[in-house]
């Protein structure tokens, strides 16, 4: 099976007087179906590589390897058209339009990823559906609790059916059971085959998981499950 991700040997250096080395150079390879969580101290070098893996950052060195194509040295503009068509973010802060329904916020991903706009109400009502809020689709996210406003991103995520599911903290504004029903979906789209890749300082989050990766100092390395 090709890897849905291939790092090799990616590294990133900020330039500066004294250079910043935020990530020593990193092979890494998730499948397709992975559950990969990713935790470290803040200033570890976790949002760095989140970054890169999103195309939202480039490696100073190294190949990044997407569904088996080389990805690290693309245009800005094929690096934009792969990341909506490909990649799926979900954020701490929802970064929802707060006059806007669920599924006005869901569709906007689908205008970015190039969906005709006869087909976009479909596509994000099935999203919505994925993620348990079909009843709530025209509701406004300022009559939304925390968690349901969580499940919108998800949903916006996941209309553009993407290969590689990333999430930055994902439980990190939400309370503890609330925390828990947004992992839950998680691991109910892993079951469905989605691949996610998520940050998180919280290691009994990462504990769910199928593996994880712990950042220190940019030094990455897989952390082992006790049985």
């Amino acid at each position: 099976m090709t890897p849905l991700v291939e790092l090799r040997g990616i590294s990133r250096v900020y330039p500066a007087v004294r250079p910043v080395t935020a990530l020593r150079p990193t092979d890494l390879v998730v499948r397709p179906g992975d559950w990969l969580a990713i935790t470290g101290r803040s200033g570890s070098g976790k949002s760095t590589l989140l970054q890169i893996l999103g195309l939202l950052d480039r490696p100073t060195s190294g190949s990044y390897l997407l569904d088996g194509d080389d990805v690290a040295d693309l245009s800005d503009r094929d690096r934009t058209r792969l990341r909506a068509s490909r990649i799926g973010f979900v954020f701490q802060s929802f970064h929802l339009m707060a006059h806007r329904s669920a599924l006005e916020n869901v569709m906007v991903a689908l205008l970015y990823h190039g969906c005709p706009r006869r087909t976009r109400p479909e596509r994000a009502a099935e999203a919505l559906e994925r993620v348990g809020l079909a009843d709530r689709a025209l509701a406004l996210p300022t009559t939304m609790s925390g968690g349901e406003r969580q499940r919108v991103a998800v949903a916006r995520a996941l209309s553009i059916r993407p290969g590689l599911l990333l999430a930055d903290e994902p439980t990190g504004n939400l309370d503890s059971q609330t925390a828990e029903e947004v992992l839950s979906l998680f691991a109910r789209l892993n079951g469905e085959g989605q691949t996610v890749l998520m940050v998180t300082h919280d290691r009994d989050v990462a504990a769910r998981a199928g593996r994880r990766l712990d950042i220190v100092d940019g030094v990455v390395s897989e952390v082992t499950h006790r049985a």
